[in-house]
């Protein structure tokens, strides 16, 4: 298994000074990436793939602010199937 603090993923810079991964990378056995919607919020995508604990999602993206939680519309992330 890939370590997964080494994600390809394209990033752009954000007004915020972080980055974001908005292109979507080759599928990966045991993965599913989903693109963030405006309606989205880490609990709501959780909810959607079963997953019990929202904070996963932010161990498996190690580009989101752990500090502020913060997702964006356009980008994508990885979700452990």
């Amino acid at each position: 298994m890939e370590n997964n603090n080494e994600l390809n993923l394209e990033e752009l810079e954000d007004v915020s000074g972080g980055k974001r991964h908005v292109s979507k990378e080759p599928d990966r056995p045991g993965w599913t990436q989903h693109k963030v919607t405006h309606t989205d919020t880490l609990i709501r995508i959780a909810n959607k793939y079963g997953i019990s604990n929202w904070r996963k999602i932010i161990d498996w993206n190690p580009h989101i602010d752990k500090e502020t939680n913060m997702i964006r519309t356009g980008e994508y992330l990885w979700i452990k199937k």
